[in-house]
């Protein structure tokens, strides 16, 4: 979209402008039961500084609430005084704030629809609203709507560079366009008349706090009530399902009850275990570009945390989207007894578990706490407690009401996954030499899993792409590397 021309923000007319609205912007608070005007579109400041004023939302209040918002109010309180060099920071700090949203067309506008389309409150997210409140979300909707347009700072733009300033446009700023429901704001002339499409597309999870992300990281912190609280992790580990190779019959029994729970049938909490570098991490991530637009989230939660899992439940209950709790490589040596408040956190506490939070855990150990044999007891005497220590602690796996078992792949099977991701990778290796150079890397690298198959292929694709010899290991020698040829090619392989 060619960057326009700043003009008067009241007679624009161009296909993104959302123009006042007769009956909707010039409704008064006095119409809810307020004195003040709601959702007005003109401008503040001394003569020759003029900035829109910020409306004032009943709803929608968190589309004004984030970083570049907070640059807006200032800007406009610096127009008020009528500092202009504090009005020219403050422009500044809003396009800065907005490049790096990276939003293409008007960015202004763009990042306007996304924050509106998001906002999780009584309207988009809550039971059916009464006339009241419908009423209050459609003059919220008008005054943003008014406000959605990179012209309403075209005034301002002229009297700062009449003060010797050169303010840019807030338009075509990335490449970013905005996705979901907010796409269709940005189209939309009369956004009052979109409240009813918005909170139906909010309810099926394309709105509230965990709309905008896919994945999220619970970061413990004891100086807040709550026990911490979620960060988004904006690029998520970017696991293609078309790179994962065998072991379907396990991943078809993680994706079956995915989508039960997605469906809000019944579903169990997961234990994913197995030797390591079978996939079990990566089958619980590719979850996401399969589920995500059905409303799926994940987040992360360390194993030391687990005891905060109802606080983290209690966080996510009532959201639209529904979350799987991600404990990678769970396990518990003797002397930890976080586990013990890991099981009330799974099951068995007085709080219900949120039916929106499911738990998805991995581990190397079949029942995730270190056991002795001197903690079975002795057969022959006659001790009631003996083995109490064993089943307390293999009641931690049995929260889990699905096991899934990755075992280690045989050659024949690890040698199908190094052929399918040079096949993804459109890797041109004739079949002997992928073999031999696999086998190889296998007894250099640790032994044969699916996470050796991907290390061995992107160690594979730089030697093609660069002519290098592939790098077997540090302590490697011609005689050595002759050696382990000879002894490959007898064989016919490593088995």
């Amino acid at each position: 979209m060619p960057a326009r021309q700043d003009v008067d923000a009241a007679s624009w007319k161009a296909p993104f402008a959302a123009p006042p609205v007769k009956g909707r912007t010039q409704r008064t608070c006095a119409e809810q039961g307020s004195a003040r005007p709601l959702g007005r579109a003109d401008t503040a400041g001394a003569p020759g500084l003029r900035c829109p004023v910020p409306p004032v939302l009943h709803l929608f209040r968190s589309a004004l609430e984030d970083p570049p918002g907070q640059a807006f109010r200032a800007l406009h309180r610096a127009s008020a005084a009528a500092d202009v060099p504090a009005a020219a920071d403050a422009y500044a700090l809003l396009f800065a704030q907005l490049a790096a949203e990276g939003w293409s067309g008007d960015a202004w506008r763009c990042h306007l629809a996304a924050r509106t389309a998001g906002d999780g409150n009584p309207f988009t997210l809550g039971p059916e609203p009464g006339p009241g409140l419908r009423a209050a979300a459609e003059s919220d909707l008008a005054a943003l709507g008014a406000l959605a347009s990179d012209a309403v700072f075209g005034d301002l733009r002229a009297n700062l560079a009449a003060a010797g300033y050169a303010p840019a446009p807030l338009v075509q700023l990335g490449a970013r366009t905005p996705a979901g429901f907010a796409a269709q704001l940005v189209m939309a002339r009369d956004w009052p008349e979109s409240a009813m499409p918005l909170r139906a597309a909010a309810l099926a999870g394309g709105a509230g706090a965990y709309a905008e992300h896919t994945t999220y990281r619970w970061r413990p912190d004891p100086q807040l009530a709550a026990g911490g609280h979620l960060v988004a992790v904006p690029h998520p580990d970017p696991v293609r399902p078309e790179e994962l190779y065998g072991y379907e019959a396990e991943r078809r029994a993680v994706v079956q009850n995915t989508e039960r729970f997605l469906r809000g049938l019944p579903a169990n909490d997961v234990l994913l275990y197995g030797d390591r570098g079978t996939g079990k991490s990566s089958t619980v991530k590719a979850l996401l570009p399969r589920f995500a637009a059905a409303g799926l989230r994940l987040v992360e939660l360390g194993r030391r945390a687990l005891p905060d899992l109802p606080r983290l439940c209690e966080a996510l209950h009532d959201q639209p989207q529904r979350f799987i709790i991600y404990v990678d490589d769970v396990s518990f040596e003797e002397r930890e007894t976080e586990y013990k408040d890991a099981k009330a956190a799974l099951q068995g506490g007085v709080a219900a578990r949120p039916r929106n939070v499911l738990v998805y855990a991995t581990s190397n150990r079949r029942h995730l706490v270190r056991e002795r044999l001197s903690e079975r007891g002795d057969p022959g005497m006659d001790d009631p407690r003996a083995g109490d220590a064993v089943e307390e602690k293999l009641s931690l796996a049995d929260r889990f009401g699905l096991t899934v078992v990755f075992a280690a792949p045989d050659q024949e099977l690890f040698l199908r996954i190094v052929a399918h991701l040079a096949a993804v990778r459109k890797l041109e290796v004739p079949e002997a030499e992928l073999r031999t150079k696999a086998l190889r890397w296998t007894l250099w690298q640790g032994g044969r899993s699916g996470r050796t198959a991907r290390q061995f292929i992107q160690a594979l694709e730089g030697e093609l792409h660069d002519g290098a010899a592939l790098p077997l290991g540090t302590n490697d020698s011609a005689l050595r590397r002759e050696k382990l040829d000879a002894a490959v090619g007898r064989r016919g392989g490593v088995t």
